[in-house]
């Protein structure tokens, strides 16, 4: 998915669910005087140019489906400025002028006295489905739904939605395929694949979550005359530019030297689990920290040694299964106190003993910690004694492991959004939610969603790769919150530049290593 809204000033760009989309179009007709049919209008034009730079519009037999709501009306206009664009337009409409919205019903009126008319407009009202066979179309606009849908399809929109995914012309959605959840991504079934959708004001949040990426095409927002201000009001959630990640990225001075440029400790590895050390702790350094120690198990530290000339090998005294031992806390937490960074967690097992020692050392550890993988088991169904820890705390995990955390093997949360800012202000920490795409929260309620989820990164190893990025960064002296978020970025551009020289398959977590800085040079340059 690509989406081309104006860059703001600071380089996030807001989100939006279907609540706040709703509080940002009445704010605007109630605070700002702007009349509904005005913003009908003004949307259904702006899609229009969308569509016109992107299509063939002259000439085209164009296939409207409009609803009975407001996004109905927006395609009602969108029919209209087609045909005066010199498209043949039938639009098959369930709106009625009984039941239709003021504003809604005005564009149909309006529309059909365009029909009568003019031969290149044809309004059908809509009552049965299979009328839509009889159309056939060289473009086809969905205009069905919007930010009201959620839940199963019901007819009459079921068979037409069914209709527009059968179709080999191009789907164009107004604001949201229609069946799209605006708020968790959630499709119905017969959500049809669109090839482009114009969305109106802002994105929408279920156009990056769940099943939107899949399902929007080429997202392109459309400016509808909602102001700004009130965009950034109702915003549930932010996404990040480049611009954003490249100014925020951490440079070294002309005068740098290795502590200068921070100093991350990787309490990671085990026996059975050394590639989990030999990737983050390659990570943090590839991240840009000027050092990096590995605190790991006597039995690991070969393999580390031989795999990561670079890292510091701290050997530890080991339990009888190869993981760190509790006898292993004093020299960890000496290595720690003159750290920037503290990763925990990497391939460390799951013993007691070493379960003990992550707790500790989460409570101890004054500098900014990042708690991954195996760390997670140390807290696992007490989740709320991470908001004990005082200094500054990155949780980085996947589904799988938020479960552990929570005590709760059936938690599948429908809003990630929520749910992460929910958590993250519960825990005092950065809670970093992996999936396509991963979703930040922070401490004190605000939300990140990261870039576009890229199937390649799908392979054992790439969140070790992320939480040693994570924790190179925080060593740099990088806010934990931003850390999270260029960590992110980095590993995306990291894949791309991987698929680009290898296609999309075949990828494994040590292809992105060397690539991380070449991405934050060529991706994210300096402004």
């Amino acid at each position: 998915m690509s989406t081309s809204p104006p860059a703001p000033p600071d380089g996030l760009l807001p989100l939006l669910t279907a609540d706040g989309m709703r509080a940002a179009d009445r704010a605007t007709m109630d605070d700002w005087d702007v009349p509904g049919r005005v913003l009908m209008e003004t949307a259904g034009r702006a899609a229009v140019d969308a569509i016109a730079a992107r299509y063939a519009v002259e000439g085209a037999r164009v296939t409207v489906l409009a609803g009975r709501g407001n996004n109905g009306g927006d395609g009602l206009v969108i029919a209209r400025v087609l045909a005066a664009r010199g498209a043949h337009v039938r639009c098959l409409t369930l709106a009625t002028e009984a039941e239709a919205s003021a504003d809604t019903a005005a564009n149909l009126r309006l529309l059909t006295r365009l029909a009568d008319a003019s031969d290149r407009v044809e309004v059908v009202p809509f009552d049965d489905a299979r009328q839509a066979a009889d159309a056939p179309a060289d473009l086809v606009v969905d205009a069905l739904l919007g930010i009201g849908a959620s839940g199963p399809l019901r007819e009459p929109v079921r068979g037409l939605c069914a209709w527009a995914g059968r179709q080999s012309a191009p789907v164009v959605a107004v604001d949201l395929p229609s069946g799209l959840d605006a708020t968790t991504g959630g499709a119905a079934d017969e959500t049809p694949r669109a090839d482009l959708t114009v969305t109106f004001a802002g994105v929408k949040a279920g156009l990056v979550l769940g099943d939107g990426p899949q399902v929007a095409g080429e997202v392109v927002v459309a400016e509808m005359g909602i102001p700004r201000a009130e965009v950034d009001r109702a915003a549930a959630a932010h996404t990040a530019t480049d611009a954003w990640v490249a100014a925020h990225l951490p440079r070294r001075a002309a005068d740098a030297y290795k502590y200068s440029a921070g100093t991350a400790v990787c309490v990671v590895g085990s026996g059975h689990f050394t590639g989990a050390a030999v990737l983050s702790t390659a990570a943090a350094y590839r991240a840009g920290a000027g050092a990096v120690v590995a605190c790991t198990p006597q039995s690991a530290q070969a393999t580390v040694d031989a795999q990561n000339v670079e890292v510091m090998v701290d050997a530890q005294p080991e339990t009888d299964g190869g993981t760190l031992a509790w006898a292993a806390l004093d020299g960890v937490r000496e290595r720690a106190e003159s750290a920037d960074a503290v990763l925990v967690g990497c391939g460390l097992g799951r013993d007691d003993e070493t379960l003990r020692l992550v707790r500790a050392l989460v409570q101890e550890v004054s500098a900014p910690l990042v708690l991954d993988a195996d760390g997670f088991s140390a807290f696992a169904g007490g989740a709320d004694a991470l908001g004990e820890r005082s200094a500054p705390l990155v949780l980085t995990p996947h589904l799988g492991e938020l479960r552990r955390l929570l005590g709760d093997d059936g938690f599948d949360p429908e809003d990630r959004i929520e749910t992460v800012r929910r958590l993250a202000v519960r825990w005092g920490a950065v809670l970093v939610l992996k999936g396509m795409p991963s979703v930040v929260g922070t401490p004190d309620g605000r939300v990140v969603v990261g870039p576009p989820g890229r199937p390649a990164l799908a392979t054992a190893g790439t969140g070790d790769v992320l939480a040693g990025t994570v924790a190179g960064l925080l060593a740099q002296g990088l806010d934990p919150a931003d850390a999270a978020v260029c960590a992110l970025h980095l590993g995306a551009a990291a894949a791309d530049a991987w698929a680009r020289d290898h296609g999309a398959g075949g990828l494994v977590a040590s292809d992105l290593l060397d690539r991380i800085p070449r991405a934050a040079a060529e991706r994210f340059p300096r402004p």
